[in-house]
């Protein structure tokens, strides 16, 4: 449960944006897969119906990745700061004392 507790807010939102965008990218692709026939093509029923699905699903798709890679870079970032400020407390207990 402790590191649970040790999580900050900048982490949480950092999962979030990771997990929201895999579920986007979850989602296109699964609909991608439900409209392959036999063949392995896609199936529309018109052309302008194959344009539209196809930029939408490229958008969502894009924003996906963007937040995946938003949210590993928030992520990231407050580990590496967390991490930097545990190293500068641990230095200044060990000079604390020499004085």
């Amino acid at each position: 449960m402790k590191t649970l507790l040790a999580i900050t807010t900048v982490q949480w939102y950092g999962i979030i944006l990771i997990a929201v965008g895999l579920i986007l990218r979850y989602i296109v692709g699964r609909n991608r897969f439900n409209r392959r026939g036999v063949g392995g093509l896609q199936h529309y029923d018109s052309y302008n119906r194959a344009l539209a699905t196809t930029l939408f699903e490229k958008i969502l798709k894009l924003i996906g990745t963007l937040l995946l890679l938003a949210g590993l870079f928030l992520y990231a970032v407050e580990w590496f700061n967390k991490r930097s400020a545990e190293k500068y407390r641990q230095e200044q207990i060990r000079e604390t004392p020499g004085q």
